[in-house]
């Protein structure tokens, strides 16, 4: 029973449903009024189409077809969403603000015309507020149902600061100094950074579960998956510092589809390997570049634009985060298995690695077809 419970956990940690990743939102503190502008993708504001990922993406030309009646319904959802998801503070009072969606109040608004079908249905969500006389402090707290993230960008230019807030957290986007005449932006922790890469593994990274799982069944031993993982690691280090910083840079397509192939041939070299080698300890340095590439993916939209020195913290952090996944996920393996002796870890390493082998193959089919075949993959 014990093992069970220990697959079932590890499966669900990947089931939460979500249809996007994250949302950008841009902030702006003027004087006492407070203008964030959220870019949303008009279907997920909509409570029967969010948080489905079996429901098919909605585009631009579905958004034309809902007319003014839609569009206004939209705009009464959106408001009913960020109410639940999101809440100004200013010195630890709650801030009252006004919601708008200027394109649906024009006459003719510009994505009917403007723009390709297919695109996404995006559009500019404007939140309003005003500050308190003397307020010194102004805070968001994010709260998102199916753990989208909240990309904060407050100011503009050179002083722009880009705070990631995962679903549960709160952050101070600017601060006033006693003597100073306006609020500045405030820098994000390097801690928010590390959070974000620990949920781009659990719950997020099931390929990268997959891929860390099918080097502990190998031999579930402390030593050779050291090994593993420490080379594992500092070859996607490399990669994805180098594609973050627009060193290399390599279609998404095709790095998917490798890092599916990567799951599959460790699930099925697993069931005639049996012990860690030097063929093996290279094949995961080179698995581990294609996956660094896609964490690069992920990051290179929410590293802080215009401002490279802030990138390595931001990268450092990532980094350290997907590590902590990582070991969370082998700590739950070896919880669940290490304790067993060889004999009795054969079957679960044979049906294991014939699962994640799988896993891989049909993971490699729907990248290579753009098709779903199991939901949560």
């Amino acid at each position: 029973m014990r093992r069970w419970l220990c697959v079932i956990l590890l499966a669900t940690t990947s089931l939460h449903a979500h249809q996007i990743a994250e949302i950008s939102m841009s902030l702006d503190v003027s004087g006492d009024t407070v203008t964030a502008v959220i870019e949303a993708d008009a279907a997920y504001l909509l409570p029967e189409l969010r948080g489905d990922e079996d429901e098919e993406a909605k585009d631009l030309a579905w958004l034309r077809q809902q007319g003014p009646a839609g569009w206004a319904r939209i705009e009464k959802e959106a408001t009913v969403y960020l109410k639940e998801c999101l809440r100004f503070e200013a010195d630890g009072h709650e801030l009252p603000w006004t919601l708008t969606i200027p394109s649906f109040d024009e006459a003719s608004p510009r994505f009917t015309t403007a723009g390709e079908p297919e695109d996404l249905p995006m559009v500019d969500v404007i939140l309003t507020a005003t500050l308190p006389a003397h307020s010194r402090k102004l805070d968001v707290v994010w709260k998102e149902p199916f753990d989208v993230v909240l990309i904060a960008t407050t100011g503009s230019g050179k002083s722009a600061e880009t705070t990631p807030l995962v679903s549960g957290e709160r952050a101070t986007l600017a601060e006033r100094e006693p003597a100073a005449p306006a609020m500045r932006p405030t820098a994000p922790s390097p801690g928010r950074w590390v959070g974000l890469g620990f949920i781009h593994i659990l719950p997020e990274g099931v390929d990268h579960i997959l891929f860390v799982l099918g080097l502990f069944l190998l031999v579930p031993k402390w030593k050779p998956l050291l090994q593993q993982t420490i080379v594992f690691t500092l070859a996607h280090s490399l990669s994805l510092a180098a594609a973050s910083l627009g060193w290399v840079s390599f279609p998404a397509t095709p790095v998917e589809m490798m890092i599916a192939a990567s799951i599959a041939w460790v699930g099925l070299e697993n069931l005639w390997k049996k012990e860690l080698g030097k063929w093996r300890l290279g094949l995961v340095g080179i698995f581990g570049l294609i996956h660094g590439l896609g964490f690069a993916r992920v990051l290179v939209e929410l590293l802080p634009t215009d401002q490279p020195e802030k990138i390595p913290a931001a990268l450092l952090g990532f980094n350290i985060g997907v590590e902590l996944g990582q070991i969370t996920v082998l700590a739950i393996a070896f919880a669940c298995f290490g304790w067993l002796d060889e004999k009795r870890f054969l079957p679960v390493k044979r049906a294991g690695s014939i699962l994640v082998a799988l896993a891989g193959l049909i993971l490699i089919i729907e990248r290579v077809g753009e098709i779903e075949l199991v939901p949560f993959l």
